[in-house]
């Protein structure tokens, strides 16, 4: 397949072709074709079920920040069966995940902040 079959391809699935995939495509078209591959790769397991491999990518999107990840993984867990509830749950836990590490940081400050009192 090539890129503008890739990009027909997913604005068919999809409805649209996530804009970062679209402006790195007039960029570099091998990058994408790439970064599609290993998505592939990833979700062509069978361990998991697509909606849950489509949670955990929100996850991991919110967890490091990506708005165009969070709403394209979003679609793809909808698509995959999963419910407004399921979405936000996974929105709450990866929340709560990217926040613990700040508690956890704190420990020294806690610390002296105990041994100073």
């Amino acid at each position: 397949m090539d890129f503008k079959e890739l990009m027909e391809n997913m604005r068919k699935e999809n409805g649209e072709v996530p804009r970062p995939l679209e402006l790195l495509g007039q960029l570099d078209e091998g990058q994408v074709m790439r970064f599609v591959a290993e998505r592939q790769g990833a979700m062509n397991g069978t361990a998991i079920p697509v909606k849950y491999k489509a949670l955990i990518a929100l996850s991991v999107g919110v967890a490091l920040d990506s708005p165009a990840c969070i709403l394209n993984n979003a679609k793809q867990a909808k698509k995959a069966g999963a419910t407004t509830e399921e979405i936000l749950e996974a929105f709450a836990i990866a929340r709560f995940a990217r926040s613990a590490p700040a508690l956890a940081s704190a420990l020294p400050t806690f610390e002296w902040l105990l041994q100073t009192a």
